[in-house]
């Protein structure tokens, strides 16, 4: 200060802090740079998974569109045969008609991944468009899981009409044997006839809806698996 100094000092002192901050801001940087990379390495991992985990819904919902379009046309068929007399009906086309629209496959996603992500809170490592297509499929196999419970309810009821008439001797000729030595393996009521043919239109009803569900399913799952590649540049 007796020197007339000061100026330089605070100079020096001010050039020093922005050295330190910048030093400081690089470090930041480099630290943010570093975070985002692992980021990346892992959404692209998960990526991955997830694109494993969808491409096994893809093969099921193909699977499951193809024949519940079948187990509608079954539908229509048996109302066909509920409408002739019961002495006129084939043991055969009945059966194989049933045996298409007694069965139920439900729909089991495979989302071990996505449970992971949402867990572990590395849902914000993916794009918002990626995040919002991921938690719209998620949301949209709640609505398939609605009209699978109710189908499968109303089959229950189906059965409990169809096992009170079962001739399980011919049924098992029909399954087992081509030679058919009993006239009928089933008998529904005449009262009942009515009472069935609801509950065929309400499985009919029921495997509309969920093929409709399917379908967006598909989509869903084809249009998420074509944004990880393109994001991911996965091949």
């Amino acid at each position: 200060m007796e020197k007339n100094k000061t100026g330089k000092y605070f100079k020096y002192a001010i050039g020093e802090i922005v050295l330190v901050m910048i030093g400081i801001l690089l470090a930041l940087q480099v630290n943010n740079w570093n975070e985002r990379k692992k980021e990346n390495n892992t959404a692209k991992i998960l990526a991955k998974s997830l694109i494993q985990d969808l491409t096994k819904d893809v093969e099921f919902l193909s699977n499951a569109t193809e024949f519940s379009e079948l187990k509608i046309k079954e539908c229509d068929g048996l109302f066909s045969i509920l409408k002739t007399p019961i002495e006129s009906w084939d043991n055969v086309n009945f059966y194989e008609k049933m045996n298409i629209i007694g069965q139920s496959n439900p729909f089991f996603p495979t989302n071990g991944t996505y449970e992971q992500i949402v867990t572990t809170g590395s849902l914000k490592y993916f794009d918002q468009s990626i995040s919002n297509e991921l938690n719209a499929y998620n949301i949209n196999n709640e609505q398939v899981d609605y009209w699978s419970d109710a189908e499968d309810k109303t089959l229950w009821l189906m059965a409990d009409i169809l096992w009170k008439g079962i001739n399980v001797q011919a049924l098992g000729e029909i399954r087992f044997d081509s030679q058919t030595k009993n006239p009928r393996y089933i008998r529904i009521k005449d009262e009942s006839i009515d009472e069935f043919s609801n509950y065929i239109a309400g499985v009919k009803t029921y495997r509309t809806k969920t093929l409709n569900e399917y379908k967006e399913q598909l989509t869903l799952a084809e249009k998420i698996i074509s944004l990880l590649k393109s994001e991911y540049e996965i091949n």
